[in-house]
Parts: structure tokens; sequence; C-alpha cells
């Protein structure tokens, strides 16, 4: 093996966090932020990271746990399959948060159209029963609508929810759609 791996590191385990990897590059971390060590000149505080990633805002340069183990020379752990599976349902998951996303956003953007139109409309006829109608479905399903978006959003505090809505509560709930759609589709 040689000398520069250090075998004691497994990064996929979580053994050695992002941060352990910046400051074993040169990185001088103040929180979570960090002096790049790529710019050149003077660099303070221009790398921002997380758990997964980190980004110089000056030089554009990135990084996460498996390239910067790579570029210390570390041993990498071979994902496991818990790992794997895991990996592909959080994929899943946000596949299918965007997707609800997405319905959202297109009944949301058709039922402000008509809103904006009917009321053209009503300065003109403001005896229109049809757009009246138009604005009443407008206003019912403006708070139901909102209230989904901040749900997809998993937002803390929100005008339009009863209760907070945690990722966990989200994730049960893609549990329970992709149980339905295997139970239709079987």
């Amino acid at each position: 093996m040689p000398a520069n791996i250090h075998p004691d590191i497994s990064t996929r385990q979580g053994a050695a966090s992002l941060a352990d990897l910046l400051e074993r590059a040169g990185f001088h971390i103040r929180g979570r932020r960090a002096d790049c060590i790529h710019c050149e000149g003077r660099s303070r505080l221009t790398v921002s990271f997380n758990d997964e990633v980190a980004y110089c805002h000056r030089c554009q340069w990135t990084g996460n746990v498996c390239t910067l183990s790579r570029e210390l020379g570390m041993a990498v752990a071979p994902e496991t399959l818990q790992q794997r599976k895991r990996r592909e349902r959080v994929a899943a998951f946000r596949e299918w948060n965007n997707t609800c996303y997405l319905i959202l956003a297109r009944r949301a953007r058709y039922l402000t159209r008509c809103a904006l139109v009917a009321k053209e409309i009503l300065a003109e006829f403001p005896e229109s029963a049809d757009c009246w109608q138009i604005l009443a479905d407008f206003y019912h399903n403006e708070a139901e609508l909102f209230g989904a978006f901040d749900f997809l959003a998993c937002e803390k505090v929100s005008q339009w929810l009863e209760l907070p809505v945690r990722k966990e509560k989200l994730f049960t709930a893609f549990d329970m759609a992709v149980e339905l759609e295997e139970f239709h589709g079987a």
C-alpha cells in the first residue's frame, strides 16, 4: 500500500467529514466558510461548504468528500448496497417531489391566468356570472395550492399550513404514493 494512503479513514462510512478533509488539504476553516487554497492572491472565507460539497465563490473550485479524499491520496471505501439503495430512494423522492411541484405550478399558473382574464372582463361587464365563478375558483383553490407548495418545500412557518412539515412526513407521503402506484400497477 502506498505510504500516502491512510487506511484508517473510510470516507463513505462518515469517519472523515468534508470539514476534516478541507482542513487536511490546507483550507483555513471558520464555521461553515473557509479560505480557498486554490485562489491566487488573498482569499478570505470565499469557500462555503456543507456536509456534501464545497464551493469557492471566487475561483469556482468545487469539491466533495470523494474528490478531496482522492486529492489527499486517501482511500475511498466503495459504496455499500445499503448506501446505494438509500441514494436511489433519495433520487426517486426528489423526482417525485419535483413532479408534484410541476403539477401544482401548472395548475396555479392556469388558475392565475384565468383569474386575470376574468378581472379584465369584469371591468367591462361586471354582471358576467362566468367570470365571477372563475374568480371564486381561483380564490377557493389559492390556499390549497399554496399549502401544497409549502408542504412540498417542508416549510416550517407557513400561513397556509396548520402544522409545520418535516422531511420525515414528506418521505412518508412519498412512500405511500409509491405503494399506491405499485398496488395499482400490479
